[in-house]
């Protein structure tokens, strides 16, 4: 008996819809994606060896210029509230910050040649209104050349 060899038969992958697929994705990933908004105010933050990451949403930051102004950002009734507040005004609006969002991280975020008499009031105005645990900003990664070896 002989044996009767069967052509084979080759298999044609048409790859046109990967391709129309993998542009849809890129598309869409670019469109949603958010970037970091630019800051309002320049501030060079101090250096520091700290581990801890600050958290991404949830937050009440107090951000403290060179001048010595201050400028409160935090979430309420889901829209971002902006503003520049006083030393002497900056409890109440602090106030404000936290009952429209009691479980907010409160994060203080200081130029590094802010005087220190306004990030001392802020300190105590926190201290006054029980949030003792509150965090503040540095620079990690001058910081990381700072760190000994």
């Amino acid at each position: 008996m002989a044996k009767i060899k069967s052509k084979r038969i080759g298999i044609a992958i048409d790859m046109t819809p990967l391709v129309d697929v993998a542009f849809l994705l890129l598309i869409f990933f670019m469109t949603t994606t958010q970037f970091q908004p630019p800051e309002k105010e320049k501030i060079t933050l101090p250096k520091s060896a700290s581990e801890f990451k600050k958290p991404e949403s949830n937050i009440i930051t107090a951000n403290v210029t060179t001048e010595g102004r201050i400028r409160l950002e935090f979430v309420e009734r889901r829209e971002k509230k902006d503003q520049i507040v006083d030393v002497s005004t900056f409890g109440g609006w602090l106030q404000t910050a936290r009952l429209s969002n009691p479980s907010a991280y409160v994060l203080l975020k200081a130029d590094k040649d802010a005087p220190y008499g306004v990030i001392e009031q802020i300190m105590k105005e926190l201290q006054n209104q029980n949030a003792n645990r509150f965090n503040i900003v540095t620079d990690a990664k001058k910081a990381q050349k700072l760190a000994p070896k």
